[in-house]
């Protein structure tokens, strides 16, 4: 039991977003219960939401950002959700805390 709570926490990974992100996920990302109560109930800081969450989950966010993408016009909110995915794709990749630089 341990190990897998151990395994679990090594899956997390941590994600600073904009509001206008968090917003972008809850519509487009189309969120498990476990995914969007880590995106509302994230802990703002300095204006960015810190959202801690399971690679799993983060990568069924990207699968269903893609799928929402197929379906946008928009070249602007295809750019948005672009940026978004490799956002998360990132964080994915290091498990890390993903910083956006403040300006």
């Amino acid at each position: 039991m341990i190990d897998e709570q151990r395994s679990q926490a090594d899956d997390l990974c941590t994600v600073e977003l904009t509001q206008r992100e968090v917003g972008l996920l809850l519509k487009y990302g189309y969120p498990f219960p476990d995914a969007e109560e880590a995106l509302r109930g994230s802990k703002v800081v300095r204006g960015f939401h810190r959202v801690m969450i399971a690679g799993f989950w983060l990568e069924n966010l990207i699968a269903d950002l893609v799928r929402s993408m197929k379906k946008i016009r928009s070249r602007g909110m295809l750019e948005e959700l672009n940026e978004l995915c490799d956002k998360l794709e990132l964080a994915l990749d290091r498990k890390t805390t993903l910083w956006t630089p403040s300006s």
